[in-house]
């Protein structure tokens, strides 16, 4: 007998008989597989409305972050301009600040050695100045010396000389020290500032480490992060069908990094890298549907085909996968197979078989086609 499948309109999909004296057993069968098609579709349909559920709480974090990031754009706005007014209002320039924060605890730290070696030649300086005192005071009490003319001018000459040297010390010492007082004055006033901007500073800091870099890739892995989510929604659907024990999820703290739970051992989480052969398959199988689902919110997915790794599966397993895939060919998408598993065969109507004929050459039968 022959049948076909096609749609009646106001309804999901009827099963319309050309020959009446079908049987009722191959009736039975394929009003079963009708309705599995129609809980498969309605399945679909629930996920979709998941996916779209966590696309929306998605987008709403998303501009949640963007609000906080305008929010914190405005705050450094007005902190910079608050900086401002108060650099204005006490005559520090802003080049002269930002000079002096650039320099750093180094600067910091040579400039008080700096301020200690003045101190100690001021010291040194003035223990001079007491001994030529004293050494005055003892030549005044001597009465005249004992020298000629000439000898006299040349020792008042080098004296001369001796008092510039020490008074341009001392007044190189003086504006030093007027000079580090005025810093210190500046930095004590900025003090709130200055800690105000560090304050503002750390969280510019926390939010580039979160999603700044100079080529976007923190936060294109961020966007990456929230697609992998809903295509991981999709995929661990399919899997509840292909592998119940497991669940995949992403690894805590790496954006696109995934990991698997095994519900038979009490939820233990696994490395994707500690499946086997035919979980790998099983699991691999989940997220290209859960891709094929994804991606069909903007494109029209019709065909999907597997090459390979049917052979790995036990046959139960094999079994829920063909169930699976004749879902989805049921709901309207070519399904295409590459395997050597012979009992594939029984389960696909139409097939290309690649046969050798003993001379080191193959041939191609196509079997079922067209009924």
């Amino acid at each position: 007998p022959r049948y076909r499948l096609g749609r009646v309109p106001g309804q999901d999909l009827a099963l319309q008989v050309v020959d009446r004296h079908l049987g009722d057993e191959v009736r039975r069968e394929l009003q079963g597989r009708l309705a599995r098609a129609r809980k498969a579709r309605e399945a679909a349909a629930a996920d979709r409305e998941r996916a779209a559920r966590d696309l929306a709480q998605a987008g709403e974090r998303v501009n949640g972050a963007r609000e906080r990031l305008g929010g914190a754009r405005a705050a450094r706005g007005r902190a910079e301009k608050a900086l401002a007014d108060a650099l204005a209002a006490r005559g520090v320039p802003e080049d002269r600040v930002r000079e002096l924060l650039a320099r750093g605890e180094a600067w910091v730290r040579q400039t008080r050695q700096a301020l200690q070696d003045l101190d100690t030649a001021l010291a040194r300086a003035r223990s001079v100045v007491e001994d030529r005192k004293k050494a005055l005071q003892n030549h005044e009490a001597a009465g005249a010396p004992a020298l000629g003319p000439e000898e006299a001018a040349a020792a008042l000459e080098r004296a001369e000389a001796e008092r510039r040297a020490l008074e341009e010390e001392r007044g190189r010492i003086l504006a030093e020290l007027r000079a580090d007082d005025e810093a210190r004055a500046r930095r004590a006033e900025l003090g709130p500032e200055i800690a105000a901007q560090e304050d503002r500073v750390r969280v510019w800091g926390g939010l580039a480490e979160v999603i700044g870099s100079h080529d976007g890739k923190k936060f294109r892995s961020f966007a990456q992060s929230l697609t992998l989510e809903v295509l991981l929604g999709h995929a661990n659907h399919h899997l509840r069908d292909l592998a119940p024990r497991y669940r995949l999820g992403r690894v805590p703290g790496q954006d696109l990094a995934l990991q698997v739970v095994d519900r038979h051992l009490g939820d233990e989480v696994r490395s994707v890298q500690s499946l086997s052969g035919g979980e790998s398959f099983l699991v691999s199988l989940a997220l290209a549907l859960g891709l094929s689902s994804l991606a069909s919110r903007q494109v029209q997915v019709e065909s999907l085909f597997v090459d390979e790794g049917f052979g790995s599966l036990d046959p139960h397993t094999l079994d829920t996968v063909l169930e699976v895939l004749e879902a989805l060919q049921a709901s309207g998408r070519r399904i295409g197979v590459i395997s050597h598993v012979p009992g594939m065969a029984e389960r696909i109507g139409t097939r290309v078989e690649v046969l050798p004929d003993g001379t080191g050459r193959s041939r191609v039968r196509v079997v079922g086609a067209g009924g």
